[in-house]
């Protein structure tokens, strides 16, 4: 609690000699967030610091989509905040955010993790989603198209494919590579597979650490919050024999999911809710923010947590998330049509 404490006040300290001359100032703002409050608490509390604007948190544990159309314009949001791909690009899509016309969350995050024509909504933070392997393995580096290769065949464990972080990465398999040779990606995928898709990716590091499969798939942050010891001792020893692989396209990045927020059309407080947002892009914050759930930050000077360096590092795939969600609809079809979790 100390630390967290010093932390705090350290951000506090900097980020006011930051903005003292171009935070704009406001009594209150809202914050309609799918991630629980007291996981936003340790930014929100340091830019209510730096600013002296009080964070009101809105826990939404359904549609966020939903809740804004039944408030239409007396919706109280002034700043959304969603994890997933799926879930960020569908605000802009549906007409819920406002332009965000601000240089600098257009220096602080890259333009493929800008979305809605590049002004809608940014990443705060991202998850790349990798291979996962026993650290005793020799596998250095892998393609995702690699995991079709014969020799993984029945060795291969992942989640069900239509789970949300799965179907983000087909879309993006579709995005680089068109119908026909994600369709044949699938089938080898599915050819590959230890057993039917199950659990979630918490249990693909425990099959591998217990030597049910050789290689899985799933997120950096599941592996980070294992070996925290979030699900208990039993779960951080398994996660502490597997490691992440760099993964990538073939002349290509990581894949990755993300953690999003936008400036929400109705908002009371404009212009609060974007010095909010440039508060959140700033190197300190962006190391408080990310640290909460053990994600990557989006800007490239923030630190990481300690276990997610350790983890390792993957540079982002250049494909812009608002066209790997393009694709999403058309991937889910082909997972059907592919009878991948049968």
């Amino acid at each position: 609690m100390a630390t967290a404490r010093t932390a705090i006040g350290l951000l506090a300290a900097l980020a006011a000699l930051a903005y003292a001359c171009t935070a704009v100032r406001a009594d209150e703002l809202t914050l309609y967030s799918t991630r629980e409050a007291n996981l936003l608490e340790p930014a929100v509390a340091a830019f209510t610091a730096a600013t002296g604007t009080k964070v009101t948190t809105v826990f939404v544990e359904d549609s966020l989509v939903k809740r804004l159309m039944s408030e239409g314009d007396n919706s109280a949001a002034d700043v959304l905040l969603t994890i997933g791909l799926d879930k960020t690009t569908q605000l802009a899509a549906r007409g819920l955010t406002r332009a965000l016309a601000s240089p600098p969350l257009e220096r602080a995050v890259p333009a493929n993790l800008r979305g809605g024509d590049g002004s809608q909504w940014i990443a705060l933070a991202i998850r790349p989603r990798v291979v996962f392997a026993r650290k005793d393995d020799a596998l250095a580096a892998i393609t995702y198209e690699e995991l079709t290769d014969p020799k993984w065949h029945g060795k291969l464990c992942m989640r069900p494919a239509a789970h949300q972080n799965n179907v983000a990465l087909i879309a993006a398999y579709l995005a680089h590579h068109g119908t026909d040779a994600t369709e044949s990606w699938l089938g080898g995928l599915k050819h590959n597979l230890a057993h039917k898709p199950a659990g979630k990716d918490n249990d693909v590091v425990r099959e591998i650490a217990e030597g049910r499969c050789d290689i899985g798939i799933g997120n950096t942050v599941a592996l980070a919050q294992l070996r925290d010891g979030r699900e208990g001792n039993d779960w951080r020893g398994w996660a502490e024999t597997v490691k992440a692989v760099p993964t990538a396209f073939a002349g290509g990045g990581s894949h990755v999911n993300l953690t999003g927020a936008a400036i929400a059309r109705h908002a009371p407080h404009p212009a609060a809710a974007r010095a909010f947002l440039e508060f959140l892009v700033t190197a300190e914050a962006q190391t408080i923010f990310s640290a909460a759930e053990l994600e990557y930050p989006v800007l490239a000077t923030a630190k990481r947590a300690p276990i997610v360096a350790e983890i390792g590092s993957f540079a982002a795939d250049a494909l812009p998330i608002d066209q790997i969600a393009s694709h999403q609809a058309a991937a889910i079809a082909l997972i059907r049509k592919a009878g991948f979790d049968e």
